[in-house]
């Protein structure tokens, strides 16, 4: 029978997975209206708000550590910041389904920091999982490269912002690690985590273009800042109970719910939906990953 808090670690990373299979769909639509550093503020503060009234209304001493941060959490802040920042640019040069294949190098870097760096151990058939899947990402990049869906231009910036924001997520996670093996808790590090940007991306916030947003864009943003809260909740308390490498393979699977979000929207004919196509292989690929994954998880 699986240990009790394992399983809560692994419900805690399926949450995250899930709710990044979203992200992506969302965020591009979002892009086309509002600009990345609006809504990269947006997230981050919507997050801020109503984690800060959570923690404060059960226990005020929490906020102790927005006068007292650690220096790590300082650095895991800046290095979310700048993950948030790339992968919002990289997407608005890419497609939905190539950004979330491209950013799972992420949590496959997390998972050699996790064996390197915390002395995590991996039998052999978890290492071959873990290379099932790296394989699994690499035909599942081919596929988007031959569909051409973006210039090849395009393509090339957007990939190169999106693998910069991968090395600054696994700086912050490395980091996030870190902090939770010394005993800090985990929601009460998302708050720093989530005001420190918050501040510091106020002068570039466009207040006036938020102030007449439509309706349906108003649902969206609040998803996307919804999307923040649960995601990094869920990642902080995985965190918690299992070792980096499982997590930062169950979290490469989002991109099969992008895909499969995608292929739905697709058939429907509608106009906002942004451009798309993913390949028998690409397809296949995707599968390829989940099995390596699989493989890593039992």
């Amino acid at each position: 029978m699986m240990d009790p808090e394992r399983k809560r670690g692994l419900t805690f990373a399926i949450t995250t997975a899930v709710l990044w299979g979203f992200l992506p769909i969302a965020m591009k639509v979002a892009t086309g209206e509002v600009p990345v550093l609006t809504i990269v503020w947006f997230r981050f503060a919507f997050a801020f708000v109503l984690l800060a009234l959570f923690v404060g209304r059960r226990d005020k001493k929490r906020l102790v550590v927005l006068r007292r941060p650690p220096v790590l959490g300082v650095l895991a802040a800046i290095g979310l910041t700048a993950n948030y920042l790339g992968y919002l640019s990289g997407l608005e040069h890419t497609t939905p389904s190539n950004a979330q294949v491209l950013i799972q190098t992420a949590p496959l870097m997390l998972a050699v920091v996790g064996v390197v760096a915390f002395k995590e151990r991996m039998s052999r058939l978890q290492f071959v999982g873990v290379l099932m899947a790296i394989v699994g990402f690499a035909l599942f990049s081919w596929d988007q490269h031959s569909a051409a869906v973006v210039g090849g231009d395009a393509l090339l910036t957007g990939n190169l912002l999106l693998f910069g924001a991968a090395v600054a997520w696994v700086i912050y996670a490395a980091l996030q690690k870190r902090l939770s093996m010394q005993g800090h808790a985990p929601q009460d590090l998302n708050l720093l985590l989530y005001a420190l940007p918050s501040a510091a991306l106020w002068p570039w916030v466009d207040f006036g273009l938020l102030g007449g947003l439509s309706t349906g864009m108003w649902i969206l943003m609040a998803f996307l800042g919804a999307n923040t809260l649960i995601a990094y909740g869920a990642l902080g308390e995985a965190f918690k109970r299992l070792p980096a490498y499982q997590v930062s393979l169950i979290i490469t699977l989002n991109p099969l719910i992008t895909l499969v979000v995608m292929a739905v929207l697709g058939t429907l004919g509608l106009a906002w939906v942004p451009a798309d196509q993913v390949g028998p292989m690409g397809y296949a690929a995707a599968l390829f990953v989940v099995a390596g994954v699989l493989r890593v998880l039992r």
